[in-house]
């Protein structure tokens, strides 16, 4: 099968093929090295990561992983606690920013009206105008409204332009609308095809793009820091306590500390690399 795959392509192609395997050989490869190399340091004493950096443990400290439970505290919130904070960011977060994507990109799909192509021209405008200096206005409009250090933070998740509604407007477009029409001929009212017909229809996309964009919220840091100072999530508490203790033999605790906070988007992509596959590809959604 791969002899036949071969021979229908051409010289350059097989070489183009050979080369960017190469490549992501060696980029897979880097990424592994490294992860196994933090494994091993985070088994490791503050002296044998400076000593001797690449070279086995003399001996295996698993107590450093549990230490990390106990010694990473910053801001009064313990490890637990931040793994708690980060629980809450990427459950609601990623949720209210997908749920007021696909809203919107069904309605502009499936319904016309004025406006609806300037809604797609705004979104792909605000894609592109970069965002560098926002954030002092940002911080300025939340402490406004009394949003920062407060739940209703959350309401900020809610999104409606970016790249999530130009994914599920292709999914919405590539659904066809025979369906809506059945469900109106058996009375079904517009809330009614929308959340109980198109919706459904669209978890697939959805959910790989809820994946995606969990394991961007879990390694998060900016959000929590600046608008969020007292629930500090697991990654802001890694970032703290790297900065506020650099003169303290905790460099193996750090380490360590770090590789368990990498466990779940790592198992996450593990066992559903295949559904994000399956339903995102290169800029597009498979119909």
């Amino acid at each position: 099968m791969k002899k036949n795959l071969f021979k229908r392509r051409s010289k350059s192609e097989i070489a183009v093929l050979i080369i960017a395997s190469v490549v992501m050989g060696i980029f897979v490869a880097s990424y592994v090295l490294s992860y196994g190399w933090a494994i091993l340091a985070g088994l490791k004493t503050q002296d044998e990561i400076v000593m001797t950096p690449f070279a086995l443990p003399k001996e295996w400290l698993f107590e450093n992983f549990v230490q990390a439970f106990t010694i990473l505290e910053v801001r009064g919130v313990n490890m637990i606690g931040m793994i708690g904070n980060s629980l809450i960011m990427v459950i609601v977060g990623p949720f209210l920013s997908i749920a007021g994507s696909a809203i919107l990109a069904y309605v502009v799909s499936k319904y016309r009206f004025p406006g609806r192509n300037v809604l797609v021209a705004v979104n792909v405008v605000v894609m592109t105008l970069p965002i560098i200096g926002s954030t002092a206005s940002t911080y300025r409009l939340y402490s406004s409204l009394g949003m920062i250090d407060s739940p209703t933070l959350m309401i900020s998740r809610i999104g409606c332009f970016g790249g999530n509604f130009l994914y599920m407007l292709s999914c919405f477009n590539n659904t066809s609308s025979t369906y809506m029409e059945a469900a109106k001929i058996d009375g079904a009212g517009h809330y009614t095809i929308m959340l109980k017909v198109m919706m459904p229809m669209a978890m697939g996309t959805a959910s790989a793009l809820w994946i995606l964009q969990l394991i961007a919220v879990w390694n998060d840091v900016n959000t929590s820091l600046l608008y969020w100072p007292s629930m500090p999530t697991l990654a802001t508490g890694i970032y703290l306590f790297q900065t506020t203790t650099t003169m303290r033999a905790t460099k193996h605790i750090l380490i360590a500390a770090t590789v368990l906070s990498s466990i779940p988007p790592l198992m996450l992509f593990v066992f559903f690399h295949k559904k994000i596959l399956a339903n995102v590809t290169f800029g597009g959604i498979k119909g």
